[in-house]
């Protein structure tokens, strides 16, 4: 897998969550999609078309006890390091993905993009996205794409903004770089399963078809190496924990892999995971 993922820039995963942990899972994104904040806390974002097309909520870890038991689970920061090839992977953000059914619209459709270019933040390249599935993903679901071996031509410049351009259909991609040909795939994920792509890696998604709903959960990862390089693009405080210059730690971006006591501190911090023994229990 580790050699896949260096020479396509993605890589799968099957049953990563088994059929067993599925259902509680499905069952805590809708609560979050409701506006149903188990812990008392609201994620950081939550954006909805009027036409229940699709809908995104960022940071639902905060909000719900399964939610953050899945986005915290070691599993997923383990393969994270192994593809990476480093010591230690941090959370740098979660994101529920909703796709309605019928979801035969353009604001369904997500462009080609690299996640690198929303995140100037961090000073490295070496972070990466898991997807889990908590439905079937394929073409015709509106499940990701991916462009293989995009992660190799570096960042391209004027791709980062998908929402600005005209993205009626997934195939309005970027121009590969000269020497370089375009070859993209749309694997087919079950329940349970997931992707992990390079932060480089082009990927989309388009329309849902099917007559059920397309839940997907969406774990940013970040090696141990990355620092806040840049302030000025986020405004809204997410950062305060961390300062210029300085790596992303704090109550924010619990350590994912190698997990320990570290991780437990957050969680209990958050309300997440009670432990009258945190020596951290005072942070805010």
């Amino acid at each position: 897998m580790i050699n896949f993922f260096q020479r396509e820039g993605w890589a799968y995963v099957p049953s990563l969550f088994s059929a067993v942990e599925v259902p509680p899972l499905i069952q805590a994104f809708d609560r979050v999609v409701q506006g149903v904040y188990e812990t008392g806390r609201a994620p950081h974002g939550v954006d909805k078309f009027a036409n229940g097309s699709l809908a995104k909520i960022s940071n639902a870890w905060l909000a719900d006890h399964t939610i953050a038991g899945m986005v915290l689970n070691p599993r997923i920061g383990k393969i994270a390091a192994e593809l990476l090839g480093v010591e230690e992977i941090y959370l740098w953000a979660d994101s529920l993905y909703w796709k309605g059914p019928y979801a035969d619209t353009e604001q369904a459709v997500i462009g080609w993009h690299q996640d690198k270019h929303y995140w100037p933040i961090s000073s490295t390249e070496k972070m990466i996205t898991c997807c889990v599935a908590l439905y079937e993903a394929d073409a015709r679901s509106g499940g990701l794409r991916f462009a293989s071996g995009s992660h190799r031509w570096g960042l391209i410049e004027g791709t980062e903004a998908w929402t600005e351009k005209d993205n009626t259909t997934i195939h309005e991609r970027p121009r590969a770089p000269e020497g370089e040909e375009w070859s993209e795939i749309c694997p087919l994920v079950l329940p349970g399963g997931a992707t992990f792509h390079h932060s480089l890696t082009f990927h989309g998604s388009g329309r849902n078809l099917t007559p059920f709903p397309r839940r997907s959960v969406t774990i940013h990862m970040v090696a141990g190496e990355g620092r806040l390089v840049n302030w000025e693009p986020v405004k809204d405080g997410y950062l305060e924990h961390v300062g210029l210059g300085n790596p992303f730690r704090g109550p924010l971006f619990p350590r994912l892999w190698p997990n320990g006591l570290a991780d437990k501190m957050h969680c209990c911090c958050f309300g997440l995971i009670p432990d009258p023994e945190c020596p951290e229990h005072g942070i805010p």
